[in-house]
Parts: structure tokens; C-alpha cells; sequence
């Protein structure tokens, strides 16, 4: 079973294990163990856990590290000393 077949059983599942009681607990919880793969400690806190939904990430942007000024200075700083090309160091 991959990853998207045990997220989908795991939502199947999710609510019969909430209204279950403790005896009923313990036989859902073998059957999940044994069809996910899953460790039986990691299963209770998937089952215990919110209620899985769909995940939605937002996507990172990345911020505007230097200004206009700085990023000037920057690149005149990198034309003097690498401008040329890069040469091998004296020894």
C-alpha cells in the first residue's frame, strides 16, 4: 500500500475509531497496524490526532534580502575582485 492508499484508509477509518469503544479500539487498531505497516504507537497518535485532512501547503516565497542600494555595492565589490576571472591562489 503506498502513502496515498494509507492516508485514504486512515481517513476511512479515522471516525469508526473515534465512536469505537475500548475492546472495539483494540481490533481496529491491529487491523490498521497490519494493513498500513505502520508501528502500533505511531497508529494511535494518527488516530487519536485531528481529524486528517487534505494538506495544503502554502508555497514559501523568499523575501528581498538586500536593497537596491546594498546589491549596488555588492556587485561593484565582486566586478574589482572577481571581475577578471577567477585565478589560482599565490603560494
Amino acid at each position: 500500500m503506498g502513502n496515498k492508499g494509507r492516508w485514504e484508509y486512515l481517513r476511512a477509518i479515522y471516525e469508526r475509531y473515534q465512536n469505537a469503544g475500548r475492546k472495539s479500539k483494540k481490533v481496529i487498531l491491529s487491523e490498521f497496524c497490519t494493513n498500513t505497516g505502520y508501528h502500533r504507537k505511531y497508529a494511535i497518535r494518527l488516530l487519536n490526532g485531528p481529524r486528517p485532512e487534505k494538506r495544503r501547503r502554502a508555497p514559501r516565497r523568499r523575501g528581498v534580502s538586500y536593497s537596491q542600494e546594498t546589491l549596488a555595492v555588492l556587485t561593484a565589490v565582486w566586478e574589482a575582485s572577481w571581475g577578471k576571472g577567477l585565478s589560482p591562489a599565490p603560494f
